[in-house]
């Protein structure tokens, strides 16, 4: 089987506001307003929620001329780049990239080729990118999807090269997981423009986060993958919280510190879920006065087994035995004692590792 673990892609680097995404640029997490840009209020609401979970990018609806000229305004109140989500009009597109959107998304399955010219000249002289979003939706195709998408992708791209246009993002999105990764894998060998990921339409619950981790977390642990939308039918910040989780849990991005634990079982002779839940509120409680404790892995083990392994792999851990537990740190034994002590030195020892200092 061909082993498809393997270095991250190397693509152009493209500026969207006051970020870059390709190259070497962190794979940014990009969230999605879901009210009427129409309602300010609501809509910078949502934004600043957006915001505080972390979205790095923002994206909005634009229905219409009106909404498209709230852009200035909005942008005066957001931190993060302002992405324009435009479809079936070009004339609105191009209202929306002279109001100041950081980029466009386009669709090219409903706006014809032929009426982008103008829109093309102005985002070249404003080296103002732009994402052809390519959805199973909304494109005419028969016979085979991954081929039918990729194709339309590769005339989209030609089109714009031709009329001396490179500043572009590629999604390729379906609500199937094996097709959605197959259409990145097969662009990936035709084009180094950076991709944006996403299963669309996921819809809701644990299946929808499953068909969201399986298809962009395959695709990034493949190095594929520049910047990442999760699409769920639930609120826009648990689309951000599950876009980190992703990012994390391939490597990439740290953004919560990640603890070791195992699932128990008849050897363990101490309360592992309680001292796990323990452990959990202490880091994060540690979280805003020591910000670098995101960076560690912390283990917290139940029984001799595995325990005193997975401890000395993390940065830090517990292994618990016979009622106490076993401090590790970067495979150093610091001693073992009863819970309470244990804690008091895991915080302690937590401190000094962010800190930079030796205890």
């Amino acid at each position: 089987m061909k082993d498809r673990m393997r270095t991250r892609r190397i693509t152009r680097q493209i500026r969207i506001g006051n970020i870059f995404i390709g190259g070497q640029a962190p794979v940014s997490v990009q969230g999605m307003t879901k009210v009427p840009t129409s309602d300010f209020t609501v809509l910078l609401r949502q934004v600043k929620a957006l915001e505080k979970s972390g979205a790095e990018l923002i994206r909005i609806s634009i229905l219409n001329q009106e909404e498209a000229r709230l852009i200035p305004l909005l942008k005066k109140e957001m931190k993060v780049p302002l992405v324009a989500d435009i479809h079936y009009s070009e004339k609105l597109a191009l209202t929306a990239l002279t109001a100041g959107a950081d980029k466009i998304r386009i669709n090219p399955g409903n706006i014809p080729k032929e009426k982008l010219r103008t829109f093309i000249r102005e985002a070249r002289t404003r080296a103002i990118a732009v994402r052809l979003g390519f959805n199973s939706g909304s494109l005419k195709w028969e016979g085979n999807l991954v081929r039918s998408m990729v194709q339309a992708a590769c005339d989209s791209i030609k089109f714009f090269e031709d009329n001396d246009f490179h500043l572009l993002i590629i999604s390729l999105k379906t609500p199937f997981v094996a097709e959605t990764v197959e259409c990145y894998r097969q662009l990936a060998e035709k084009c180094d423009y950076p991709f944006h990921l996403g299963i669309t339409e996921a819809g809701r619950g644990k299946l929808a986060e499953v068909k969201s981790v399986l298809g962009i977390g395959n695709l990034l642990l493949e190095g594929i993958g520049d910047t990442i939308r999760v699409s769920l039918t639930e609120s826009p910040q648990k689309e951000i919280l599950l876009g980190q989780i992703i990012l994390q849990a391939a490597g990439l991005r740290s953004f919560v510190p990640e603890i070791i634990s195992c699932p128990g079982c008849g050897r363990c002779q101490v309360d592992l879920p309680g001292m796990e839940q323990v452990v959990r509120r202490l880091v994060m409680s540690l979280r805003k006065d020591f910000p670098g404790i995101n960076r560690l892995k912390i283990a917290v083990m139940g029984c001799p087994v595995n325990g005193p392994g997975e401890a000395r792999q993390a940065d830090i851990g517990l292994a618990g035995g016979r009622k106490n537990f076993t401090l590790f740190r970067k495979g150093e034994v610091l001693g073992t004692y009863p819970e309470k002590e244990a804690l008091h030195q895991l915080e302690k020892h937590l401190k000094s590792m962010v800190a930079g200092k030796v205890v």
